[in-house]
């Protein structure tokens, strides 16, 4: 009796080592997947940071623009440039800068944060 049982266990040795090896294969694809899925979302979540800090320089360099539109406007309405100091280029306290160019008819003004850029025109 002891022998049939042995015999029984010899006989089941291939198939469970089949068995184990497909578990083994189908472990690793599953932490294949699960490791590009992980992958694929942070490289997804950095891409969205680095566009919120993209979005708050654009936003800084639009106000500077504007910030130095309304200079040139105030300096050629008759305001003195001594309360706004010289508006043909300046820097902002939160570190946008911005550029005036006033010609005959037409104020340019171009803000610049960062890596963005922004800039108005008016014509009068």
């Amino acid at each position: 009796m002891y022998q049939v049982s042995r015999r029984k266990n010899k006989e089941k040795g291939p198939a469970c080592r089949q068995a184990g090896q497909v578990m083994l294969l189908t472990v690793m694809m599953l932490t294949g997947v699960i490791l590009s899925t992980t992958s694929l979302v942070a490289l997804i979540t950095l891409y969205q940071i680095r566009q919120t800090g993209d979005i708050t320089a654009s936003t800084q360099a639009i106000f500077a623009a504007d910030a130095g539109l309304e200079c040139a406007l105030y300096i050629k309405k008759g305001g003195t440039s001594s309360e706004w100091g010289n508006c043909s280029q300046g820097k902002l306290s939160n570190g946008a800068e911005f550029k005036t160019v006033s010609e005959p008819g037409i104020i340019t003004s171009a803000g610049k944060s960062r890596r963005s850029a922004r800039a108005f025109g008016v014509t009068y």
